[in-house]
């Protein structure tokens, strides 16, 4: 028999449908909130935004910003997370940031050194899964304009036309450019921008007061050769050269009242040194950028090279030493400052020494680099100049590795080396950048100083 229930009936049994099932919904979910375990809590770690971008911009991203010698850029988070596990490995095994000179022989200006904690941090963002965490966080970015390391130079130049080397074999070439200055300038820094990185192997910047390399140049306007120096003779060893560029090296800025001098109406030229080796290269206009001093300077910047050009490396000689010294006694007895040191050495070097016997007999280290790379040269600044008295001997040490474990070596199997201007030739030079105490330049008080020959 069919039994039809009223309508209040069928409510009533609905809602009672109804509730039990909301009751067992109910038990069923903190069952399930009973076993479940807890919701991951938000990463409270370091984040790109607050703390890494914070590294980055005080120890990296002066390479590591587009169009700089860094492969890739730091200035996002965007470019560098694809990039997380490798700067974890560099970091932590300490190769990056480059910084060559050894801990305690020299108080250098802006080190690129991390500290254990800065390396922590980024070890702890990348094993976090590199979060990028809040936009409010994000400091200021730095700027680059144009790429310069420095910001926008007071001054760019480069030569009117581009120069492609040759495919192979070393090439020297000379661009003579002019300043158009009315009158003398002070430089306080230069930047070097490469046109060809993969081909430029360094540059010098020579000055020529009197334009005697204009008459040098080649009709099509794309320079001169000039193995060994600029190709005219230097006049003013005042004003002879505003320094150079190698692979690694970063721009440093003077400090107020030291200066480089720059005559009016004189040219720059730029000794560009090729050495092609990773198939054609392509056309260079490498280009200068100056800096100039808001005041005139108290003190000229002049550069010593601690030289030795006399020397033969072995075949199969591992740890062969080169030394130079040169003494501030006789016609050369001026109490100095140095402000900045800037080692060289090519493929074979390995450690280089420098430091100063002071009349007193003490000893004082000025750079000690025990692992040199060619690929991250510099030049250091002090920060504070160190005091170089009359009767002080420099003296620089040098070891050399011209065995086949050396996989820089150019020649295998390995071949005698000695001094010379290609690149598998070898160099023995620290450039000390010195002032002379009795100078006064603002007031025309100007000492000579022609036995610092560049």
């Amino acid at each position: 028999m069919t039994v039809f229930r009223t309508s209040g009936e069928y409510d009533a049994s609905v809602r009672r449908f109804l509730l039990a099932t909301a009751v067992a919904a109910a038990l069923l979910g903190a069952r399930e909130r009973a076993v479940r375990s807890p919701r991951p809590q938000p990463n409270l770690g370091p984040t790109f935004n607050k703390e890494v971008v914070r590294i980055f911009q005080a120890q990296c991203q002066s390479c590591h910003h587009p169009g700089d010698i860094a492969p890739f850029s730091l200035m996002t988070y965007g470019d560098a997370f694809p990039n997380a596990a490798l700067i974890k490995l560099k970091t932590q095994t300490r190769q990056m940031p480059p910084w060559k000179p050894v801990g305690g022989c020299g108080d250098f200006a802006d080190p690129r050194v991390l500290t254990q904690e800065q390396i922590d941090t980024l070890g702890k963002w990348v094993d976090n899964g590199a979060p990028e965490g809040n936009a409010s966080d994000l400091p200021a970015p730095l700027q680059f304009d144009g790429g310069w390391a420095l910001g926008q130079p007071d001054l760019v130049l480069s030569n009117a036309q581009a120069y492609t080397p040759p495919i192979s074999g070393d090439m020297y070439r000379c661009f003579t450019m002019p300043t158009n200055l009315t009158s003398d300038a002070y430089v306080a820094a230069i930047d070097v921008k490469p046109g060809d990185r993969n081909t430029v192997h360094h540059v010098i910047a020579f000055i020529d007061t009197y334009g005697e390399s204009a008459k040098l140049e080649d009709k099509d306007g794309t320079g001169y050769q000039c193995f060994g120096g600029p190709g005219f003779a230097i006049t003013s060893l005042s004003s002879a050269t505003l320094g150079g560029w190698a692979p690694g090296a970063r721009p440093v800025k003077l400090p107020e009242g030291v200066s480089l001098l720059l005559p009016g109406m004189s040219r720059i030229v730029l000794q560009v040194h090729y050495h092609p080796h990773s198939g054609s290269p392509k056309p260079d206009q490498t280009q200068i950028g100056i800096y100039y001093s808001k005041t005139k300077p108290t003190k000229l910047l002049r550069v010593l090279p601690l030289i030795n050009q006399t020397f033969t490396i072995p075949p199969n000689d591992s740890n062969y030493r080169v030394a130079a010294e040169f003494s501030l006694t006789g016609p050369f007895a001026f109490d100095t400052h140095i402000w900045l040191i800037a080692p060289h050495m090519h493929l074979l070097g390995r450690k280089m020494h420098v430091s100063a016997t002071l009349p007193t007999g003490q000893t004082q280290c000025l750079i000690n680099i025990d692992d040199w790379d060619f690929n991250w040269q510099g030049m250091y600044r002090y920060n504070d100049p160190v005091a170089i008295p009359a009767g002080t001997k420099l003296s620089l040490e040098a070891f050399y590795d011209n065995s086949t474990n050396n996989l820089r070596n150019p020649n295998n199997p390995p071949q005698p080396v000695w001094w010379g201007e290609q690149t598998t030739d070898e160099m023995c030079i620290a450039f000390l950048g010195f002032t002379v105490d009795a100078e006064n330049y603002a007031k025309g008080q100007v000492v000579n100083v022609s036995w610092a020959r560049p």
